[in-house]
């Protein structure tokens, strides 16, 4: 009997890594209703699944590993991507803007989320690499917009140059939020482009402090130009599970962390 039910054990998980590999993510009840198992069965095959190397697990799920390459993704196809994730990690993360008055807002979607909720009853200085960041603020009647001249890259929707180095390097934040495309703990924070790694570099340096909001699939990723170590971060807001592997290696270098519930 034992044996019969290691083997179904072995079947169910399979159906699970093809599940993902059809469908790019799946959801904890959706595997209850499919496979009629227990909850608490579904979550045990996950996270010996994540422990093996199978598969990411996220709030209320799991995703193949490979998409965390979705982070070096061009900015249209970010755009409208989990949109849930993005919307319950910004409202966590408005807490981080206390005593906060001049801000670096990096480019990233989830960024420009945050932009569009900064609160109307305070006034800000914005200093954004990010043409979709400051479209954002339009509305914001006591907040001031500054952004750099500088060569506008497609695939990131944010401006890259010289000029936004030097602008950069010019002011004092207190606070940068900084769009991450990748973290882990050994790589740190990476991204895919070559210019925007010193930009990010200079945000991290001139301002007190630095928060970065970072989807599930963004955990454990690795892309190919470092940005920083993440004990430079002040605070890391993610939705992945708080007894992910990775991400307890990350907070073992010091960044705090908030695990944010989705829905």
């Amino acid at each position: 009997m034992k044996h019969v039910t290691e083997l179904l054990a072995d079947e169910r998980r399979q159906r699970i890594v093809e599940l993902l590999a059809a469908e790019g993510k799946v959801k904890a009840q959706q595997l209850v209703a499919l496979l009629k198992v227990s909850e608490d069965t579904i979550r045990r095959d996950l996270k010996e699944m994540a422990e093996q190397g199978l598969l990411r697990r996220v709030h209320g799920g799991a995703m193949p590993l490979t998409a965390a390459a979705a982070s070096g993704a061009p900015w249209r196809e970010r755009v409208g991507a989990d949109g849930d994730e993005k919307q319950a990690l910004v409202a966590a993360g408005l807490a981080a803007l206390e005593g906060a008055r001049v801000l670096f807002i990096d480019s990233g979607t989830t960024n420009a989320v945050f932009a569009r909720r900064l609160p109307r009853d305070a006034s800000f200085t914005v200093v954004t690499t990010s043409p979709e960041v400051a479209l954002a603020l339009c509305e914001h009647e006591r907040c001031e917009v500054v952004m750099p001249g500088g060569r506008l890259n497609p695939r990131t929707a944010s401006l890259q140059g010289p000029e936004v180095l030097r602008l950069v390097e010019a002011i004092h934040a207190d606070l940068c939020v900084l769009g991450v495309c990748a973290i882990s703990a050994e790589a740190g924070i990476t991204c895919a482009e070559f210019e925007e790694q010193a930009v990010k570099q200079a945000m991290v340096r001139q301002a007190r402090r630095t928060v970065a909001f970072a989807t599930a699939g963004k955990i454990g990723a690795v892309l190919p130009y470092r940005v920083a170590e993440t004990h430079q971060l002040s605070q890391l807001f993610t939705t992945a599970e708080e007894d992910e592997p990775e991400l307890k290696a990350i907070a073992a270098h010091g960044p705090r962390l908030a695990c944010v519930a989705v829905g």
